[in-house]
């Protein structure tokens, strides 16, 4: 018979080593991953508590791949927001007024009067001119700048934008640039000087008395050369002749805000190319011309009532 203490003794070894076991088969070292891990539990898990671990280590790489990224394009985001912020921030309304003692032609238009040989008193017979430079960099004929120039009751022209500044620098014209001489698939932006008919919109009217019309359902310009509405805007169908025509609603973004170019439209010709606008967009064109809708809608509000606006598309 077994003594008492002895009994105790061996119970209690009994036990302890019971203990060893049980915990030698819960906690192990994968070989595989090199990992300690805890049997039944993610092993994932147990493993990101091991700051030397090689799989925590290529994790923490990732990670810190991401944030970097992560950073570069939320930089990127904030830059591009700063820069539609200064977009919206540049309106026609907060360029100069007429110069106290105005005595003289702007420097930079009458450097464009002098190069294209044209005359203050016979070709400028209007008192707003909107002014389309055509970008002379061969590797992108479809950039321009815009212009505005506004005449006082003496004829004498200034910038409302400050000498030698433009309205913006994000003009584009038709994908194949501007010409004098265009066809109707020539994708070219007839240049010269036009008087500019109605304004027009989508939605709410812009601040303006200057002649508008408002685009709806019912709006179609039509591009149908045997019609006998070719180039001109026609509400409604129900004389409907054409089997062409832009349904000017269908284009809710680039006609939000918009100006008519009266160019080929009294007895038009069917070689050259018709709907010529000036609109919102910010891609080459068929041959209209596309700025920032803020610009767009900013130019509708300079123009009034009493004006006779032209513009001038260069080549």
């Amino acid at each position: 018979m077994k003594k008492p203490l002895f009994v105790i003794t061996e119970i209690f070894l009994s036990l302890v080593f019971a203990a060893a076991a049980a915990a030698t088969a819960v906690v192990a070292v994968d070989i595989k991953t090199d990992i300690f891990h805890v049997d039944k539990l993610d092993p994932l898990h147990i493993s990101s508590l091991i700051p030397n671990s090689k799989e925590n280590k290529k994790e923490e790489k990732v990670k810190k791949e991401i944030s970097e990224i992560m950073l570069v394009e939320n930089k990127q985001a904030s830059e591009t927001q700063e820069s539609l912020q200064k977009l919206a921030e540049n309106k026609i309304k907060d360029f100069l007024k007429e110069p106290e003692n105005l005595d003289h032609q702007p420097a930079d238009l009458e450097e464009f009067m002098l190069a294209y040989e044209y005359s203050f008193e016979e070709d400028l017979t209007g008192n707003k001119l909107i002014l389309v430079e055509a970008d002379d960099n061969l590797s992108n004929t479809s950039k321009a700048k815009l212009y505005c120039y506004e005449k006082n009751k003496d004829g004498y022209w200034w910038n409302v934008a400050g000498e030698g500044k433009t309205v913006t620098d994000e003009v584009y014209i038709g994908e194949n640039g501007s010409a004098y001489e265009v066809t109707a698939d020539s994708k070219k932006t007839p240049a010269g000087m036009w008087l500019l008919g109605e304004g027009f919109y989508i939605g709410q009217k812009p601040d303006t008395t200057y002649p508008t019309f408002e685009i709806t359902e019912d709006t179609y310009w039509v591009t149908d050369t045997e019609s006998a509405f070719f180039n001109q805007k026609v509400d409604g169908a129900e004389e409907k002749d054409w089997t062409k025509a832009e349904h000017m609603i269908a284009a809710p973004k680039s006609y939000k805000y918009g100006l008519v170019i009266s160019y080929n439209t009294y007895e038009p010709d069917t070689e050259k190319p018709s709907a010529i606008f000036m609109h919102c967009g910010n891609t080459p064109t068929e041959g209209c011309i596309a700025v920032p809708e803020n610009v767009m809608k900013a130019v509708l509000e300079w123009l009034d009532g009493d004006c006779a606006p032209f513009i001038w598309i260069t080549v």
